[in-house]
């Protein structure tokens, strides 16, 4: 005999042929519980409940396939056997009511995709980099009181040198120095703050990984084109990863130019004239733009936009890794456009 195993809110159920119930076992009445174990049941996956009823049917022939001879029963019949296993009306009407707003919002969260996780962090490192300039330009004319002869550009091993030696005598290169004299307090404070830039440089270090390593994993097409850090950029100018998907290539070619594009309007609008309009945004820092030939520029960008704009489709459309073709295409014709 074939028994038909089916799900529904109060429990899972085993059916024979004659649509007569052969074993069940309730669930407890926690919606988001019940909605997760119907999520689960839906894709095929076991729980806990499901095993003990496969348990209880022993040898007989199970078939659990969605929307079986058992589903389309327990639809049929959901309340007469929820009052026969002792369910009140209301109780019955309450907990169908919370099922229903714990699966919308599960369903919900498999919809957010990690694009958003992206534009935040893109954000974050654009507000980083403000606070690590205005502090490694304070800590220059800070520490240039004590040693002003230190010539060092690089911002995070200045911080690196300052943090680790604090005073100017402990430098490899140390020269007679006419700066102020610092006491053991001042030396403290001035390396307390050397070392917590430091410590800003490396986290902004381990964002710029994880940019990299989330961007090849949600937007691999994108990441393709233009590299991790770019791609970033482009998705954070747009908002998410569906506006870009649907924003025409020509728009996404002056992402990044809002104020340029602004200015030319008003330009326009009082009659200056030579008021040109922006031939490109951000993507215009990507290699093959800002070392083209002037006169190419705009044709490249209109290139690697409509590149741009094909990966991003695939990637929210599709999710397939399609950048082999598209490199392949966008080089083919990024020579024709330098001829």
């Amino acid at each position: 005999m074939t028994v038909y195993v089916g799900i529904c809110p109060i429990g899972v159920f085993g059916i024979d042929d004659k649509n007569k119930v052969v074993e069940f076992v309730l669930f407890e009445r926690d919606a988001q519980a019940i909605a997760e174990k119907i999520d689960a049941f839906s894709r095929g996956e076991s729980f806990e409940d499901l095993d003990e009823l496969i348990l209880k049917l022993g040898d007989e022939e199970v078939d659990r396939r969605v929307d079986n001879r058992a589903d389309l029963y327990l639809k049929k019949n959901l309340r007469m056997l929820a009052l026969g296993k002792g369910y009140d009306p209301a109780d019955l009407n309450k907990l169908l009511s919370q099922i229903g707003i714990a699966k919308s919002r599960t369903a919900i969260k498999k919809k957010e995709r990690r694009d958003k996780l992206i534009v935040q962090c893109v954000s974050a490192v654009s507000d980083l980099d403000k606070i690590l300039n205005t502090m490694s330009e304070r800590l220059r004319e800070w520490f240039g009181l004590h040693y002003p002869e230190l010539k060092l550009r690089d911002h995070y091993k200045f911080a690196k040198k300052v943090a680790k030696h604090g005073n100017r005598e402990k430098f490899e290169d140390y020269k007679p120095s006419m700066g102020i004299e610092l006491t053991s307090e001042d030396q403290e404070v001035l390396q307390a703050y050397a070392e917590n830039l430091k410590n800003l440089y490396k986290q902004r270090e381990k964002m710029e990984k994880y940019l990299d390593r989330t961007t090849k994993e949600e937007i691999p097409n994108l990441r393709a084109m233009l590299g991790g850090t770019l791609s970033a950029k482009l998705l954070a100018q747009a908002g998410n990863l569906e506006r870009l998907a649907k924003m025409p290539s020509s728009k996404l070619q002056l992402l990044g130019s809002e104020k340029s594009v602004f200015r030319f309007l008003k330009e326009k609008k009082h009659g200056v004239k030579g008021a040109k309009i922006p031939k490109y945004g951000i993507i215009f820092t990507h290699q093959d733009i800002c070392n083209a030939p002037k006169d190419k520029r705009g044709k490249m960008a209109r290139l690697l936009a409509s590149k741009c704009t094909i990966a991003a489709r695939t990637d929210f459309y599709s999710k397939e890794d399609k950048s082999a073709a598209l490199l392949e295409d966008y080089a083919r014709k990024k020579k024709e456009v330098m001829r």
